[in-house]
């Protein structure tokens, strides 16, 4: 199941503004899934909103005002530019939300995933920011992840299907929180498979020495 202190924080965060990049971008992801995560997100804007309404304003530039609708209208044009060049096709749509889908590039068929292990492939999302990596995930049906624990932590939000591991059942729209010390071995569902991204702090380490070989070979 999903870490409610975890997930509340990162909402508190994104709320806030003050999320990295990537981590910013797999949470309006998961809140594009999750209509009660956007009210819960709306009501800590409104608490900030109060306590702002009682902190005296600084005065702001004469170009303040025309800066943000500068970046309103990029945001606008990129995710117009996306529906134009195809990236949006029928499926890629269905299951990728907006904003991680403007990162792609490509719709899902496309893109060049690499074989991570049996029934498991890997495309990395280029994201602005050394210290994650971010990836989608696709597993085939019945197929598992081998065992492994985290150099940093990890961040997993399923976009279309289920996984289940040991600490419970994921689906659509659930976001899976481990830790350094947590082993676990997601098993996707044995009818849809599972698509997710996920973000690392680091590199995975998995308990098996020919898996952690394989890992080695095939990272880019």
């Amino acid at each position: 199941m999903e870490r409610d202190d975890a997930v509340g924080d990162l909402l508190l965060g994104y709320a806030s503004g003050a999320l990295p990049e990537a981590i910013s971008v797999l949470v309006a992801t998961q809140l594009a899934l999750r209509p009660e995560l956007r009210r819960t997100v709306r009501e800590i804007e409104q608490i900030g909103g109060h306590l702002l309404e009682e902190i005296e304003p600084a005065p702001l530039s004469a170009t303040a005002f025309d800066a943000v609708l500068s970046r309103i209208s990029a945001n606008d044009d990129v995710d117009t530019e996306a529906e134009a060049s195809g990236i949006a096709d029928g499926e890629t749509a269905s299951v990728v939300p907006q904003p991680l889908r403007g990162y792609l590039g490509a719709p899902l068929s496309r893109l060049a995933w690499r074989k991570r292990g049996p029934g498991i492939e890997e495309y990395r999302v280029p994201v602005g920011d050394d210290r994650f990596e971010m990836s989608l995930i696709r597993i085939k049906p019945g197929r598992a992840v081998p065992d492994h624990s985290h150099e940093g932590s990890e961040l997993t939000l399923v976009l279309d299907g289920a996984f289940s591991d040991e600490t419970g059942h994921y689906g659509r729209g659930d976001l899976a929180v481990n830790g350094e010390e947590d082993h676990h071995s997601p098993l996707a569902d044995p009818e849809r498979g599972c698509i997710c991204v996920a973000i690392t702090g680091g590199p995975l380490r998995f308990s098996n020495p020919l898996v952690r070989f394989f890992d080695r070979m095939t990272r880019g």
